[in-house]
């Protein structure tokens, strides 16, 4: 009976071992596979909530914001949690990053696990908006 408890044990800590070493794994290939979607494009629409929209065709401007995406990591997750959110990104129809710190590719879902980044992010886009058009999104 010890024996066979033990042996319980063993194959019970030995499947957490490999369930852990497949999630690592899974989360390493998602990692890798956001930052290769990411690109630069020629393009970037930003649709802010407050409902301006503004193209982007500043290459140097697009290539900070993809190196910011790239910095994060991500995890897959079936939907988007909770409501509302300063602005979405639109990098092609298939392509976009909302402020909430969600990466939708392919139909599929990602969300960045970094807050601070989200953050500086989010800082940057609404600042650089505003230089543009200075009311936007009054009250954020």
């Amino acid at each position: 009976m010890k024996s066979l408890i033990i042996s319980l044990f063993v194959a019970l800590i030995s499947m957490q071992l490999i369930g852990c070493e497949k999630e690592q794994a899974v989360t390493q290939q998602i990692e890798n596979n956001v930052t290769q979607i990411l690109t630069v494009p020629e393009h970037v629409v930003i649709k802010y909530g407050d409902g301006n929209i503004l193209k982007l065709d500043d290459k140097m401007t697009i290539e900070k914001i993809i190196n910011d995406l790239q910095a994060m990591q991500y995890t897959k997750v079936n939907r988007p949690g909770g409501v509302g959110q300063i602005f979405t990104l639109e990098f092609s129809s298939d392509k976009e990053f909302s402020s909430q710190g969600y990466l939708i590719y392919n139909k599929n879902i990602y969300k960045s696990t970094n807050q601070e980044l989200i953050s500086k992010l989010n800082t940057y886009l609404v600042d650089y908006g505003r230089n543009i058009i200075p009311e936007l999104l009054p009250g954020v």
